[in-house]
C-alpha cells in the first residue's frame, strides 16, 4: 500500500466519518454534502543520512462538502476537522508502506499524521444558506531504510 492509499484508509478509519456518508474519493469529490475528497499535492525528501535512509513527507489537502446553513452546522462542521486533525496525530503507529523508486519496491513506515488549516474554504451556491466545501491540510511523514534502496 503505498502513502495515498494508506492516508485514504486511515482518514476511512475515523470513528465520526459517517458524517461524510459517501466516503473517501481520491482526486475527486462530489459537490454534495457528505461527499470527501483527499487530493495528494506532493512528496518530499526532508532529510538523508549517509546510509542513505530518508525521511520524506506526503502533502494532501481534504475538502468536505458539508451544510453550512447555520451558525450550529458551521461549528459543527470546524469541530469534525479539528476533532480529525486530533485523531490522525495518534493514528499513526509505524504501519507499513510501500513506494517504487527505480522500479524496485521499497518498504517504509509510517510516523507521523497532521493537519493544519481547517476552515471553510467555499459556497457551492455563492452563499452560506446551501453546501459549504471545508478544507483541511494533511502531513503523512515516513521513513524508508536504506538496505532497501540498494
Amino acid at each position: 500500500m503505498n502513502i495515498i492509499e494508506l492516508v485514504k484508509q486511515i482518514i476511512s478509519e475515523f470513528p465520526q466519518i459517517s458524517a461524510l456518508n459517501k466516503g473517501v474519493d481520491v482526486d475527486f469529490n462530489e459537490a454534495d454534502s457528505g461527499c470527501c475528497g483527499l487530493y495528494p499535492t506532493g512528496d518530499q525528501l526532508i532529510k538523508e543520512d549517509i546510509l542513505g535512509n530518508q525521511d520524506r513527507t506526503h502533502n494532501f489537502v481534504l475538502y468536505a462538502v458539508f451544510d453550512g446553513f447555520n451558525d450550529y452546522q458551521r461549528l459543527a462542521n470546524s469541530t469534525f476537522l479539528l476533532d480529525l486533525v486530533y485523531w490522525l496525530e495518534h493514528a499513526a503507529n509505524g504501519q507499513s508502506i510501500e513506494v517504487t523508486i527505480d522500479e524496485q519496491i521499497v518498504t517504509g513506515k509510517l510516523t507521523k499524521l497532521s493537519g493544519a488549516n481547517g476552515m471553510l474554504y467555499g459556497y457551492q451556491e455563492g452563499t452560506l444558506s446551501g453546501q459549504v466545501t471545508y478544507q483541511l491540510q494533511i502531513y503523512a511523514q515516513y521513513h524508508l531504510e536504506s538496505e532497501e534502496l540498494l
